[in-house]
Order: structure tokens, then C-alpha cells, then sequence
């Protein structure tokens, strides 16, 4: 039997997952000792015959339109450069990639200073940086998150979600052991991404957080979706192109003082903040080749799942962490890795599917028996500033006539979906609605899921 890596004092393991930006894009201008970061113009990619170099000068919104590309074959594009597979991508096809959507290809080779993002510099300075982390696969949202529920993205690796019933979830595994689990997503109109087939148990809403923080009854495991649609006051802040990159630093900071907020809970937890996939934005890193694949393959296109995806974000935030940067290998299977081996028992006997089974690694192994304090509270005054600063975040307020986005696009055809399947008496009314902006996809997001998750409607937003 496998010896259990459990952290008596680690009682509730919080997840954040953002969306679709690089490590490089993010905090690869970052000076943090020993990690691996970037010095401006030292990577290139060319295009129509043109050199595109790295470097600052990417915008909080209004750069990247269209969206840069991330599904299965651009990624292929983007490692290879459109030439054969090899160990060793390289990274050449970003800017090409881009260039064929319709974009300036320099805008997928630009990256943010430090001073635009003040909440995830501050959180990399004071806790501690996996600068290794990957997503687990070379593709769209959808099986990214998938490893991150299940472990396994059941062979997609398109945009598709229709794992519905396939296998347990690390929601249903803790369950099961008699622990709890939830997934807070913002709002009825935002929705919850990928998981809505899941008994409405399963759910809150980000007010419901605060308030199971507030109260002390955070369950053991906790996954928060930001809001992913512009509506109303709401202004979208998942950081998904081409959304206000300081909204979504404004969200990070206000899960951060929420768990602060009572030192009950704080002293227990680890909070990781990590993003889905790089959404087609270069990071100078080739995804590793790994010595196993998956329960699972893909036949079309062909993939075995034995290489990751492109470099993402994280920050791993604990009382229980050293300041610092972390090397391991992680990937999205990482997380429920780390909720299985603390809360259910040793991961390689308990979890379901090999990547998690048998090659995660777990965050259990950062975490310090002696409570390692980061030095001095994050200040995030430099954040109130930029969003006092006129033309940087002051006039930040929500476009909902904005073009619907592409994950607002796959949000709808995975509820439609899971309607057909549970309510088909419903679905005719809103087959028919025309989707074009995101005022539109977040009227059809509330009416679907007030079907869905009937009960949600009688909590505040």
C-alpha cells in the first residue's frame, strides 16, 4: 500500500481557474530568483517573412481581436511552426498562427509588466510560483478542464464537453468518501463551465463562497469560475481575450481578501490560482514529451495524450508555502491529484485514471510543516490606482453588446446539449434565440441555467 502524503493542517484546498493566457504573456517579465522568466527580445517568431520579438506592450483589452486560435491543430501550428513533431517544439508558429486568423502577430508576442498586473505580481512575490506548471493538453478549454475535474479528458481534445456520466469527478469521488466538495461559479448568467450535468448539490454561487468563508463552512474542497460574461453592473473577469485583463486582477484580489477575511479558514488552506490553457499566446517554454498518455486516445485527430500543452500561470498562496519558485512538473492533473491524496487517501490507489494515478504531482509536496508566513500582507494599492487612472481600468464598466466570444459560443452549445438531454420539453424556445452579442449569450445562460439549477434562482446574486 502507497504511504498517504496528508497535511494535517491543510483542511480546504480553493482552486481559481482563469482563462486562456501563457505564463510568458503574464509574469514572464517578472524578476522573481530562479524562475524561469524571459529578457525582452529574446525570443522571436516570424510570419509572412517578418520577425515578431517577445516583449512588453500587451494591452488590458482591445489587442487581441479576433481571438487568438487554440484549438487542437493552431496549437499544433504554434509548437511546430508547421513542421513534423519533435521532442522538442520549437514555439515557432505563434506569431504565423495569429497572422493567418486575421491578427497582428506581434500581439501574441507581447507580454504584461509587472506594474500592469499588481494582484498576481504582488501574490508571485509574496507565495510561491510554479513556473513548470502546463496545461494538460495542446488544445481548447474543454479538456484542459476536464483534467482538472476528472483527470482525464475522456480522449477530446476539441471544444466539446460531452463526458456527461462518463466517469466520476473529484466532486462526486469526495462525496463519496463522505467529504465535501462544491464549485462556485459567479452567477446565474455566467454559469458554471463544463460541470452543469452535475446535481445542483454540487453548486453555489461566488456571494455563497464569501459567505461559507464568512461563516467557517467551506467545504474541503472548493473550484471558483469567474464571471465570463459582460451584463449589467457584471463586468466579465475570467481574463479570456479580449475581456479586461485588471477586471479579472480585481476578481483574484477579492477571492484573496475573502479568504483573509477570516484567519479560521486562511490558516487552513491552500489556494492555488492557475489558468486553463494559453489561448494561443506564446510562452518560450516547449511542452515536455511524457513516458505515459492516458486511459484514453484521440483518433481524429490522432493523439495519445502524451505531450502536454503550452505553459500556463500559477500561484500556489498558503500560510503553508515559502515565498519562492517551484520546478516540479505539474499539470492540470495535479489538482485532483492533491484533493485525493489529502482528503480520500494515497492518489495512486484512489484515483481513477493514469495521469492522475500514477504521474501527478501533488501540491501536498510544497507545502511546509512549519508555517512559513510570506513576508508582510500583499499590498494592492497599486491596483486601486491603475482603476482610478482614466483610460487604464477607470472607466471599466461592462460591454454587453460586445460580439459574443468563443467560449460564451461553446458555454451555449454545452448547455443546449445537456437541455436536450434533460429537458427537451425546453429546448425548442431556445434553439431558436439569435446569440449575438454578450448581453444575449448571458440572457440565454440565465434561462438555461434557471432550468438546469431551478434552485439557484432563488439566491442572490
Amino acid at each position: 500500500m502507497s504511504p498517504r502524503r496528508q497535511i494535517e493542517e491543510i483542511e480546504h484546498i480553493v482552486v481559481l481557474m482563469m482563462e486562456n493566457r501563457s505564463f510568458d504573456h503574464m509574469l514572464g517579465l517578472l524578476d522573481i530568483p530562479g524562475m524561469e522568466a524571459i529578457s525582452e527580445a529574446q525570443h522571436a517568431n516570424e510570419a509572412n517573412h517578418a520577425t515578431y520579438r517577445q516583449g512588453a506592450g500587451a494591452a488590458y483589452q482591445g489587442q487581441l481581436q479576433p481571438d487568438p486560435l487554440h484549438e487542437f491543430m493552431d496549437v499544433h501550428l504554434q509548437l511546430y511552426g508547421g513542421g513534423p513533431p519533435i521532442d522538442e517544439p520549437p514555439m515557432s508558429g505563434f506569431a504565423e498562427c495569429y497572422r493567418k486568423h486575421g491578427g497582428n502577430p506581434a500581439n501574441v508576442m507581447r507580454c504584461f509588466t509587472p506594474s500592469q498586473l499588481p494582484v498576481l505580481s504582488e501574490l508571485a512575490r509574496k507565495y510561491l510560483v510554479c513556473d513548470n506548471w502546463f496545461a494538460s493538453v495542446p488544445g481548447p478549454t474543454n479538456p484542459n478542464r476536464a483534467f482538472a475535474h476528472f483527470g482525464t479528458s475522456f480522449g477530446r481534445v476539441d471544444s466539446s464537453a460531452e463526458w456527461f456520466g462518463q466517469g466520476k469527478s473529484i466532486y462526486e469521488r469526495m462525496r463519496d468518501a463522505g467529504m465535501d466538495a462544491r464549485i462556485y461559479y459567479y452567477s446565474q448568467s455566467s454559469g458554471t463551465f463544463g460541470m452543469t450535468f452535475l446535481s445542483r448539490d454540487y453548486f453555489g454561487w461566488f456571494q455563497d463562497f464569501k459567505d461559507d468563508v464568512g461563516n467557517g463552512s467551506l467545504p474541503a474542497y472548493s473550484f471558483l469560475e469567474p464571471p465570463y460574461s459582460d451584463t449589467g453592473p457584471v463586468l466579465a473577469a475570467d481574463q479570456h481575450p479580449d475581456h479586461n485583463v485588471l477586471a479579472g486582477e480585481r476578481f483574484i484580489r477579492d477571492v484573496y481578501r475573502t479568504l483573509r477575511g477570516n484567519d479560521a479558514i486562511w490558516s487552513k488552506t491552500l489556494f492555488l490560482i492557475v489558468y486553463d490553457e494559453h489561448g494561443g499566446l506564446y510562452d518560450h517554454c516547449p511542452p515536455p514529451v511524457l513516458p505515459y498518455g492516458d486511459a484514453f486516445a484521440s483518433s481524429d485527430p490522432p493523439f495519445g495524450f502524451d505531450r502536454l500543452g503550452v505553459r500556463v500561470p500559477a500561484i500556489v498562496v498558503s500560510p503553508w508555502v515559502k515565498p519562492g519558485v517551484d520546478k516540479r512538473l505539474f499539470e492540470h492533473a495535479s489538482i485532483p491529484a492533491t484533493v485525493t491524496e489529502q482528503f480520500i487517501g494515497p492518489h495512486e490507489e484512489k484515483s481513477i485514471y493514469p495521469r492522475e494515478k500514477r504521474a501527478a504531482n501533488t501540491l501536498l509536496d510544497l507545502v511546509t510543516r512549519e508555517e512559513a508566513q510570506a513576508p508582510g500582507e500583499p499590498s494592492f494599492d497599486a491596483l486601486d490606482r491603475l482603476l482610478g487612472e482614466e483610460g487604464v481600468g477607470g472607466g471599466l464598466e461592462a460591454h454587453e453588446e460586445r460580439p459574443v466570444s468563443s467560449l460564451q459560443e461553446e458555454h451555449i452549445r454545452e448547455l443546449l446539449t445537456l437541455l436536450r438531454r434533460k429537458a427537451p420539453e425546453e429546448v425548442a424556445a431556445l434553439e431558436g434565440k439569435r446569440i449575438r452579442t454578450e448581453g444575449d449569450a448571458a440572457d440565454f445562460i440565465e434561462r438555461a441555467m434557471s432550468i438546469l439549477h431551478p434552485r439557484a434562482a432563488q439566491r442572490r446574486r
